[in-house]
């Protein structure tokens, strides 16, 4: 984990609000391990206190690759959506400026904890739900590496909520897309056709990796209790310091005492389903 001041090389439009921002870290784009997050800081802005925290959607090099040598990884990207008055600031990044970003951070999609699981699947599905999308690119990059055949499932409130999707197409077999106002692909929650995947193929073993607002976690992971599926849940919660002291970020887990809780920015936030305790929660707005 590196605390760094990083210049703005793009900060780049994308539909319905969202952003892909790239800033020149090679430090913290070199460290980064798929599933972690970054906390960024908006310079100069006594308005804006605290950092806000995203999730690392790639690390790329400056060069593309020549030959057969691969080089060195400089660039951090987040994708972002305008929500809040810190994301609608960030908004306003342009190449050349300056932000703080403290990464990379947390326990994310670390193939040593799940590799085996992975190849003894037939599948591992990404279930994405809107912006959770940003933290399943870099551990499906993982598993195309590995071989390991891959589906995603990416819901959102309409079309201009389904980003990302060319980065994810050279990936996986096939995209099954949601909308809950039917302009794209099923209408509805993606946790339905979801369900309906996972009643058609009882006979085969599926690893599943989710992101997205809590009651879409939480759908997901009673689809793949019904069903016997392993399942790893990328979380989210309000997050102060991302570094474990503030225990803002604290969620209740399978434990006695003291155990019975883990903080989102350190023990996760990937954790395995089994381990979560569900509780209403209500995100603020960032």
């Amino acid at each position: 984990m590196y605390d760094e001041t990083v210049a703005v090389v793009e900060n780049r439009p994308l539909t319905g609000g969202h952003f892909l921002l790239s800033v020149h870290s090679p430090r913290q784009a070199q460290a980064t391990r798929p599933g972690q997050f970054a906390m960024v800081r908006l310079l100069g802005r006594s308005d804006v206190l605290l950092r806000r925290p995203m999730s690392i959607y790639d690390v790329k090099p400056v060069r593309p690759k020549v030959g057969g040598q691969r080089p060195p990884l400089q660039i951090i990207q987040l994708l972002y959506k305008i929500v809040g008055r810190g994301t609608r600031l960030m908004a306003g990044l342009m190449p050349g400026d300056k932000v703080g970003l403290l990464a990379p951070l947390g326990h994310g999609f670390f193939a040593e904890e799940y590799l085996s699981e992975a190849q003894k699947a037939d599948e591992v599905l990404h279930v994405a739900g809107g912006i959770g999308i940003a933290a399943l690119l870099l551990p499906a990059k993982d598993l195309a590496r590995a071989g390991i055949r891959q589906r995603l499932l990416f819901g959102g409130r309409t079309k201009d909520d389904l980003v990302a999707l060319d980065e994810f197409k050279p990936l996986v077999s096939s995209m099954t897309l949601a909308t809950e106002n039917g302009s794209r692909g099923h209408r509805g929650y993606v946790t339905q056709p979801l369900e309906a995947f996972l009643e058609r193929n009882r006979n085969k073993k599926y690893l599943m990796m989710v992101c997205g607002p809590w009651p879409m976690l939480d759908a997901s992971v009673k689809l793949a209790a019904k069903f016997g599926h392993r399942c790893l849940l990328s979380m989210e919660n309000r997050m102060g310091c991302g570094l474990g002291v503030c225990l803002g970020c604290c969620i209740r887990v399978d434990g006695t005492g003291h155990g019975a809780y883990q903080r989102v920015c350190t023990e996760g936030p990937v954790f395995w389903s089994e381990k979560v305790i569900w509780e209403k929660e209500n995100l603020p707005k960032t």
